[in-house]
Parts: C-alpha cells; sequence; structure tokens
C-alpha cells in the first residue's frame, strides 16, 4: 500500500502552492475544444468576408468579423485527397506521399491532427461526405468516430469481389447528392454526448471535423438557393452534371455562364447556412468562446477563368488559393485581417500551439498562433508550394504574395511565370529571363525542392500501400477519378 501525505504534509503544499485546485486555490480554464470545417471545393472569391458582391455568406462573414482571416492561404494541391493529407499532416503532398489514390495510401507512422488530440486526451470524431477522404486511403487515423456520412464508398465493397465495378452510381451519386443535412445530423448526434462532457465539470474536450461536401459539383443547391441569385433564368443550362457533361463549356453565351456560377454561389449560402447552426449548437452549451473554429476549405474550382471548369486540371489561383478564418476569442485577437501569405501546411502547428499541444517531430508548417495572439505584430510570408502529379499532369509551383512561378515536367518549356501584382489573374505567362525578377523566383524555387527533398529524408515513412481493391480502382477511373480525365474530388 502507498504511504498516503500526512496532514502536516497536505499544509505544506498549500503553503508553497502545489495541489492548488485541491487546496481551494483558482482551478484552470478547461481546454479548448476545436472544431474543423472543410468545405470541400469553395474559393474564397466568392465570400462576402473576402470581398464578393453577393450575399453567399452572412454566417461565415459574422464569424470572420470576430475573428481571424487570411487574405493569402494557399493549399497543397488542387483536389480533395492530397490537400486534406496535408492538413493533417503539415508537409507537402510529396512528403506525405498521397498524391494519387492508385495504390496508396497515407503510412501510419505520421502523427496527424486528430492523432494529436487524441493523444492529449480529446475525443475525436471526423464527418465527411466525398469519397476521396474515406479511411481506406488513411485519414481515419486518430480519430475515435470516423463517419462516411453518405456512404460514396460502402464499407461491403471494399471486400466484395468484382463487385464495385457495377457500383458506379454511388460515385455519380456523391456529385448528384445533397449532403449537408446528412453531415450536420451526425455532427449534432456526436455533439449532445460531446458537448455534454465538454461542458461538464471534468476537463473532457473534443476534437471535430466536419466536411461538408455540397458546395463541389454538381451546383445543384435545394430550393430556395437554387434561384436565389438568378431568379430571372430561363436558360437551358443547370448545374447538373457540371463537370461530365461537354455542352457546359467555356463557349457557352455569358448569360448561361453566369447562371451556372449563380448556382454554385446557391450551394455556398446553402451550406453557410450549417455553419450557423454549428455556431448556435456550441452557444447553446457555453462552449463558442472556448472552441478553436477554423473555416477553410481543401481547394477551390474553375468557373471558366481560364477557359476550362472543375479542377485538379491546373495551379492557377482560382484552384489553390483557399479560405482560412480562425475564431477563438479567449486567444485569438479579433477583427483582424492577415495580409501575409500562408500554408495549408500552417493548419497543423497553429492548431496545437493554440490549445497548447506540444509540436509533432516531422512538420513543415509553422505555427500562426503568435500572430493570432497578438504576441507578433507581423511575420515574413512563406513562399507556397501547391503540387499536381496525377491524372497525366506533373505540375508544381512556388507562389508567392506578388508571382507565381509554375513547372511543368511534361512541357517542353518547363517553367513560366506570372507577376501576380499586375497580373493577378495569370492571364499573361512569361519565360523565366536572368535579367528581371524571375531570376530571384527560380532562386526560390530551386530552395523548395531542396526544403522538399530535406522533408523526403526526415519523414518517417514514404506512402503506405493502398488498402483499395482493384475493383474500387477500376469503378474510379471508369468515372474519371484516377487517371486519363481531366477531374476529380
Amino acid at each position: 500500500m502507498p504511504n498516503l501525505p500526512t496532514t502536516k504534509t497536505v499544509a505544506l503544499m498549500c503553503a508553497v502552492g502545489v495541489g492548488a485546485m485541491s487546496c481551494g486555490g483558482p482551478k484552470p480554464p478547461p481546454r479548448p475544444n476545436v472544431v474543423l470545417i472543410s468545405i470541400d471545393t469553395l474559393r474564397p472569391d466568392h465570400l462576402g468576408c473576402y470581398g464578393y458582391r453577393r450575399n453567399t455568406s452572412p454566417e461565415i462573414d459574422e464569424i470572420a468579423s470576430s475573428g481571424a482571416l487570411f487574405e493569402q492561404h494557399i493549399t497543397s494541391a488542387p483536389w480533395t485527397l492530397p490537400a486534406h493529407t496535408a492538413m493533417f499532416t503539415s508537409v507537402p503532398d510529396s512528403v506525405h506521399g498521397v498524391t494519387s489514390p492508385i495504390g496508396k495510401r497515407l503510412a501510419e507512422e505520421f502523427e496527424t491532427l486528430p492523432e494529436s488530440f487524441q493523444k492529449a486526451g480529446y475525443s475525436t470524431a471526423g464527418f465527411f461526405a466525398g469519397p476521396y477522404l474515406h479511411p481506406a486511403f488513411g485519414l481515419g487515423q486518430g480519430f475515435d468516430q470516423y463517419i462516411d456520412c453518405v456512404n460514396t464508398v460502402p464499407d461491403e465493397a471494399l471486400d466484395a469481389d468484382n463487385q464495385w465495378s457495377m457500383a458506379d452510381p454511388v460515385l455519380r451519386a456523391s456529385h448528384h447528392g445533397i449532403t449537408n443535412e446528412k453531415v450536420y445530423d451526425q455532427w449534432k448526434t456526436y455533439f449532445e454526448k460531446a458537448g455534454a462532457n465538454a461542458a461538464g465539470q471534468d476537463d473532457e474536450p473534443f476534437f471535430a471535423f466536419v466536411h461538408l461536401w455540397d458546395v463541389h459539383f454538381d451546383f445543384e443547391p435545394p430550393p430556395p438557393f437554387d434561384t436565389m441569385f438568378d431568379p430571372d433564368y430561363t436558360g437551358p443550362y443547370t448545374g447538373r452534371d457540371f463537370f461530365t457533361d461537354p455542352r457546359i463549356n467555356a463557349g457557352i453565351p455569358e448569360r448561361d455562364k453566369q447562371h451556372i456560377i449563380s448556382l454554385y454561389d446557391g450551394e455556398i449560402r446553402w451550406t453557410d447556412g450549417f455553419i450557423g447552426k454549428i455556431r448556435r449548437d456550441l452557444e447553446s452549451k457555453g462552449l463558442w468562446e472556448n472552441t478553436v473554429v477554423v473555416i477553410t476549405s481543401d481547394h477551390g474550382t474553375e468557373l471558366f477563368d481560364h477557359g476550362a471548369k472543375g479542377h485538379r486540371t491546373t495551379l492557377f489561383d482560382e484552384l489553390i488559393h483557399i479560405p482560412l478564418i480562425v475564431h477563438f476569442p479567449r486567444s485569438v485577437v479579433g477583427g483582424k485581417s492577415y495580409p501575409q501569405q500562408t500554408q495549408m501546411i500552417d493548419l497543423g502547428p497553429t492548431l496545437r500551439d493554440l490549445v497548447g499541444l506540444p509540436p509533432v517531430a516531422i512538420t513543415m508548417g509553422e505555427s500562426l498562433a503568435p500572430l493570432l495572439r497578438g504576441e507578433v505584430r507581423t511575420r515574413a510570408s512563406s513562399p507556397a508550394i501547391s503540387e499536381l502529379y496525377d491524372v497525366g499532369r506533373e505540375l508544381r509551383s512556388l507562389r508567392t504574395e506578388s508571382a507565381k512561378l509554375i513547372h511543368d515536367s511534361t512541357a517542353a518549356q518547363g517553367k513560366t511565370w506570372f507577376d501576380l501584382t499586375t497580373d493577378p489573374d495569370e492571364k499573361n505567362p512569361r519565360n523565366l529571363r536572368a535579367i528581371d525578377r524571375s531570376r530571384e523566383l527560380d532562386k526560390q524555387y530551386v530552395e523548395a525542392q531542396t526544403w522538399i527533398l530535406q522533408g523526403l529524408q526526415r519523414r518517417p515513412a514514404g506512402p503506405a500501400s493502398a488498402d483499395v481493391p482493384s475493383e474500387i480502382h477500376r469503378s474510379l477511373q471508369s468515372m474519371g477519378y484516377t487517371g486519363g480525365e481531366d477531374e476529380d474530388q
């Protein structure tokens, strides 16, 4: 039996401040909760808080007005799987290795963001509605619950022999379906218990990842959002089969293109309402002030900006510039907008820092928490690396606040660059020259390649072999998801 402290010992402990909680001292504040909201395919230039002309995002705008907004936040990839893998690992795509769904999944040796919270005693839950967030690709690491809210890839298909190839409608339904309500319902069920625990006397915080999918094409918002921004349209085009229907292309009349964009905006407004619901859920249990809420995306989408549509095609800004809003009244200085460029891989270090978790051994992002807390007045912008090594593309870009270099390994010309100060829409590619500022940009690109190689040497493991059966691969490929086509999640 262990020796118990005597009354005299306890008195001494109180006198020197040891065990202050048990001796009547102040109780430390509860550990903060975290709600990480990823709105798939969301472009920041279609949000009011980023200056958009339409009222697409009143709930998000209100949160941004009392939180922190990052004006130039850049994703690692223009499609779902590698971008979310970078979000969870805080390393570039070439380092985590999940640049394609074919035969690859995230190695278990990486400590993911949810794993860090799980190790710290947090309840962890994830709710997703897109096929490339399936745990088959390794993104379920660290979640106590990780729920496919629409069952786009049924669990039984993972073991079915030669049956998945007949299940193409399941994947097609991921584009046709309306999923926000299903994701929210799963969040709400989880939150009723997790929120009660977090609001109780015991220290039981939670980390929740909420993936909202409906902004992703097809653009078919439910009423009244389908006509909210273009009530007078009588033309032939809808947002259904946005990517796969060849009749929807950059050559259609401008009036029709604007209608399709209005449907995209309707999806944003529809989704924005669920952000408000999550906020009110937190407020109902008194948790809003003690919860870090992050609103971001995995990638954007092209809406005919460069004569095409969709994503997983290029590294132009309409695909790689994403929103980042952080709200945490207990620590984050509210009402601030930061012009400095930041990266997807900064998110993990920032969240760990904000809630007091230790950094992980392998991370290549930087914490933004000192800036958010007002401990520093500014920070230098980081060059951002984005990559696309899939569907026949071999693209890597380096973006600064004022310029972007794109390296296309399949093109004879190789490298081109854009002056973002005079050409923010990236319409005028330039050749590299030894006598202009592209020389310094190319030097930064070479340095970034060295940085990536160093990351490869330090990473705990390469990508693991995917446990997605060949039947699923063939089905994904037949849908144009895994090679030979221009589109993906």
